[in-house]
């Protein structure tokens, strides 16, 4: 190999892995794309791209709260699946202790809760209650996505409609207080906490008023539906 075609070819590679590196660290299209090591998870992924509008490692105080607030509950969705319902809540990428951009769920929350008021019954005037603890992983499917808390609908409505508190041994742990014997069969969402059960000053609260300002209507969870698919 002559001079010429070593100095030409160390060139295109210099070029090449330049070009590699400013695409891996800019923004394309509206999206910003993270190289391994940019992103840090839990799991081994190739890299992804992470829409500009779900970063907010930009912002700080209110502005952080405010935009945290509405990409998880904006973005949730109830999934039906044979016997059981999950919610799934939206994700975002913020900066941790060291300004590092993590993914919320693998870095700063490692829990979450939520929330519900039972539909069409009463007791002395007070809505059956369920409260729904879980962990805050990041989805394996989208990683914009929190994984979804599965509530295994099925197994519940097979014990006593009592004031309790169940565990499935699946990390999920269930309350339901106020409750008059009967299963509401349906469950509107009333508030939702992330939090870091090791570090008691991170945590991210939405309140009912949080919920109807972000959303148009109410998030509401059927049992119904999620008995149907067990039968399907």
């Amino acid at each position: 190999m002559n001079k010429f075609a070593f100095m030409t070819g160390f060139v295109f590679f210099t070029v090449a892995v330049s070009c590699g590196y400013l695409l891996g660290a800019n923004s394309w299209n509206g999206a910003i794309y993270l190289a391994d090591g940019s992103l840090v998870s839990n799991t081994n992924r190739n890299p992804a791209a992470i829409k500009r509008e779900l970063d907010f490692s930009h912002l700080n105080g209110a502005e952080l709260i405010t935009a945290t607030q509405k990409r998880l509950v904006s973005a949730a969705r109830v999934i039906i699946r044979e016997g059981l319902a999950g919610v799934e809540l939206g994700h975002f990428v913020a900066r941790d202790e060291t300004g590092q951009r993590r993914l919320a769920c693998d870095a700063l929350y490692n829990r979450l809760t939520l929330r519900f008021e039972g539909n069409g019954m009463a007791t002395d005037g007070d809505k059956a209650r369920m409260e729904v603890d879980g962990p805050c992983v990041t989805s394996t499917q989208d990683i914009s996505r929190i994984e979804p808390i599965w509530i295994p609908v099925s197994k519940i409505l097979k014990t006593p409609a009592t004031n309790e508190e169940l565990d499935f041994s699946e990390g999920v742990k269930f309350k339901f207080t106020d409750m008059n014997g009967d299963w509401p069969t349906s469950w509107s969402l009333e508030s939702v906490r992330l939090y870091n059960s090791e570090d008691t000053g991170r945590t991210i609260d939405i309140s009912a008023r949080d919920l109807h300002e972000i959303r148009q209507h109410p998030f509401v969870l059927n049992w119904l539906e999620a008995q149907k698919a067990s039968r399907q």
